[in-house]
């Protein structure tokens, strides 16, 4: 069984980060990005992992704080777009 679930954490996916913890403090949502902007199309990162995002005219790398965790896509369609919450480092 756990193979099959490491299988399907591999399938692409979209995913979106929806929120954005800047280092400053101040939270950036999805209403100040534009529609395609950190919209990603791959394997969905999890929790802890990091990854370059935009906000705000810059690129930064940020680490995911919420949203996947290991084996969750396994239960989700392919059609799911998985949201994400990250944190500036």
């Amino acid at each position: 069984m756990a193979k099959k679930v490491s299988q399907q954490r591999h399938r692409a996916m979209k995913y979106w980060v929806k929120r954005i913890m800047l280092k400053s403090g101040e939270l950036v949502t999805e209403r100040e990005l534009l529609p395609t902007e950190n919209l990603f199309e791959g394997q969905p990162p999890v929790v802890g992992d990091r990854l370059t995002v935009r906000c705000r005219g810059r690129e930064f790398r940020a680490e995911v704080v919420w949203g996947n965790w290991p084996g969750r896509t396994a239960t989700l369609p392919d059609s799911a777009i998985v949201p994400l919450r990250v944190e500036e480092q």
